[in-house]
């Protein structure tokens, strides 16, 4: 109870081969359109498309690409059906229009997200997509002939293109995967595997792709078992004449697959170390060298970029996209499916069993994290030294080097992507610390100092950080006192009640849900580690919490973070030897002042529940069985 699945994160979609080129379509000129303005253009672009005339139908595709950056004009365009008119033009005979097309309907999936995915889907995209793979790998490959240079160069950026809208649509849509499957895409896509052929762009983005088609398919997978050892001498392989970021994009993608493959591979153990030495040596390059030389880089104007700057600030971020891609792979490795430990809520009349608080308790306190982690991995884990790795990159950017890169369009989205390996970073961690044993995690006192740098850093000042960031932080927060507590780490004792005030204080206002629940489950494991210090501060730092939690209880709209905040409870009053302090709390009457509302809640939205259907089912029922079994405990007293 009090738990949540930890969810396998899809693999990270980045544009391989760095940033997106900037298109003249500005994005105030659409917004400057009426709705009549926008639709008139659109059907103008879409009489350019159909056009006899190829000058006319490419500047129709450009220009609809252009559009389709703005969101909601690519999910216009999406339901609009421009499957049915551009997708037969992916199977055009004239190389520019198949890139063309390609490059337009892969913008339109990538802006227009789920919704643009489905209509794409529906008017049957895959049908021509499949076919433009299919005539690649029956008699293309790339030309080096100085006369066919122009035309090799188009056709290699047409299939790149071609490549990516598989890859976008399969990473968020299941048809696109089913499609996949039975088209037996992937022995199309591993012809392409040979980097002396195709180069190093071509591969990554074939394994890029492959990475989302072969995530938890095993349909794919199984194919992919024939390339085992091909993936594994590309592993391997020292990749010269490219560029740093361009050899760890690649190896990082193949490290994924692999992952993607363990189970189907007999020594996985052995496949396992190497990633991890993989991942390792990505997640060693330190950040701030490079973000120093983006404020070097980076000019305080616009579209003053030189050729060689551009090219420099595309192999930082393609670094900072792979560390990102390292993090989600290592998450993934320590990623354990829970079932749910109930899927309906238990009705008024089985509340009634007088039992003890023994029964009561199937909670956070109790469950002791069990490391399924082998001790193959574990050994690696330590000889890589992954955690630190991990937590370095949990650092934020300095803020001298904010206020450089604020000054700059290029410079803010490399600040977004920092502060999205941040948020990794805390959620790999998370992982990490549920997973693996204290002792692998450096100990009491190592986890203990992170958990204060933590909240040390966050609670300063929380405006300065998105939801984002905060749910990943307080979840690594909440992992590491949940340990701490398993492993009854009596450390608390220099914290004050000052200490605390700012997670009090955020667990009031925060407006996410899934924020204020981490701070009720790590104060309610702070309590509980506080139960053992029977000081005068600790007591007062536990009533403080305690009353914070019915405070919840009781101003709170969210049943399921009601549910949490009464779980809390329970767990820190289990023991029979907090009947004292339960008493002079006068929990009790607190408890009943606030009960009746949460079964209350819990019939009206019983069948709006969802998710978290398990733990309000069993804190509804605990929940009385608690107060009795109080109830008796403290007449004695």
């Amino acid at each position: 109870m009090g738990k949540q699945k930890r969810q396998r994160r899809k693999p990270h979609k980045e544009h391989p081969t760095g940033l997106p080129s900037v298109k003249d379509f500005a994005a105030e000129e659409i917004e400057g359109l009426t709705n009549e303005d926008r639709e008139k253009a659109l059907q103008s672009v879409y009489e350019e498309i159909q056009s006899a005339d190829v000058k006319e139908k490419l500047s129709g595709l450009e220009t609809l690409e252009s559009m389709s950056y703005d969101s909601t004009l690519a999910i216009q365009i999406a339901k609009n059906g421009i499957a049915k008119i551009i997708g037969p033009l992916l199977v055009d005979q004239n190389v520019l229009i198949r890139s063309g097309s390609a490059s337009a309907l892969r913008c339109i999936a990538e802006n227009g997200k789920n919704e643009a995915h489905a209509s794409l889907l529906k008017d049957d995209i895959m049908t021509p997509l499949c076919s433009l793979l299919k005539q690649y790998y029956a008699d293309w490959q790339p030309k080096f002939d100085e006369k066919e240079k122009g035309k090799a160069i188009d056709e290699k950026e047409a299939f790149i293109q071609a490549v990516i809208l598989l890859w976008t649509l399969c990473e968020h849509n299941e048809h696109a995967v089913k499609c996949s499957n039975e088209e037996d895409l992937v022995s199309i896509l591993t012809k392409f595997f040979d980097i002396t052929t195709y180069g190093i762009k071509i591969v990554t983005i074939i394994v890029q792709c492959l990475l989302s088609l072969s995530e938890d398919n095993s349909v794919a997978i199984k194919k992919l078992k024939v390339c085992e050892d091909t993936l594994i001498q590309l592993l391997n392989l020292e990749i010269n004449d490219v560029s740093i970021s361009e050899a760890v994009c690649l190896k990082t993608a193949i490290s994924g697959l692999l992952i993607n493959m363990t189970n189907y591979i007999e020594d996985n153990h052995s496949i396992v170390c190497k990633v991890m030495n993989v991942l390792s040596d990505v997640l060693s390059i330190d950040c701030e060298p490079l973000l120093s030389s983006l404020t070097l880089i980076l000019p305080h104007e616009k579209n003053t970029f030189s050729s060689n700057a551009r090219k420099k600030v595309q192999e930082n971020r393609r670094i900072f996209s792979t560390q990102k891609q390292a993090l989600e792979i290592l998450a993934n490795l320590c990623s354990e499916d829970q079932e749910d430990e109930n899927n309906s809520v238990t009705d008024d009349s089985d509340y009634e069993a007088d039992e003890g608080v023994d029964d009561v308790c199937m909670d956070d306190k109790l469950y002791k994290t069990i490391c399924s982690v082998p001790l193959e991995i574990v050994e690696a884990f330590n000889s890589c030294n992954i955690i630190k790795k991990v937590w370095n990159k949990t650092r934020a950017v300095d803020k001298d080097t904010v206020e450089i890169l604020q000054q700059n369009v290029e410079g803010v989205a490399v600040l977004k992507q920092m502060q999205e390996l941040n948020c990794r970073a805390y959620l790999c961690l998370n992982n990490l610390i549920t997973s693996l044993e204290i002792d692998t995690l450096g100990g009491i006192e190592t986890l203990y100092r992170m958990w204060m740098d933590i909240g040390t850093v966050i609670f300063k000042d929380t405006s300065s950080y998105s939801i984002e960031l905060l749910e990943s932080a307080t979840s690594t927060m909440r992992a590491a006192i949940q340990k701490l507590s398993e492993e009854k780490a009596n450390i608390f004792n220099r914290l004050t009640l000052s200490d605390i005030a700012p997670i009090l204080s955020e667990g009031r206002r925060c407006p996410n849900t899934n924020v204020r629940v981490n701070l009720i489950r790590i104060l309610g494991n702070l309590a509980l580690i506080l139960m053992n210090n029977d000081t005068p501060e600790a007591q007062e730092i536990i009533k403080h919490i305690s009353l914070f939690l019915l405070e919840t209880c009781r101003l709170e709209s969210e049943v399921w973070v009601v549910a949490e905040s009464l779980d809390a409870i329970m767990d820190i009053y289990a023991e029979d030897d907090s009947d004292q302090l339960a008493s002079e709390f006068k929990l009790l009457e607190k408890l009943q002042g606030v009960v009746p509302h949460f079964k209350n809640k819990v019939r009206q939205e019983r069948k709006t529940l969802g998710d978290n259907v398990a733990v309000v089912s069993t804190v509804n029922t605990n929940i009385t069985r608690f107060i009795k079994y109080k109830e008796k405990r403290m007449k004695d007293l």
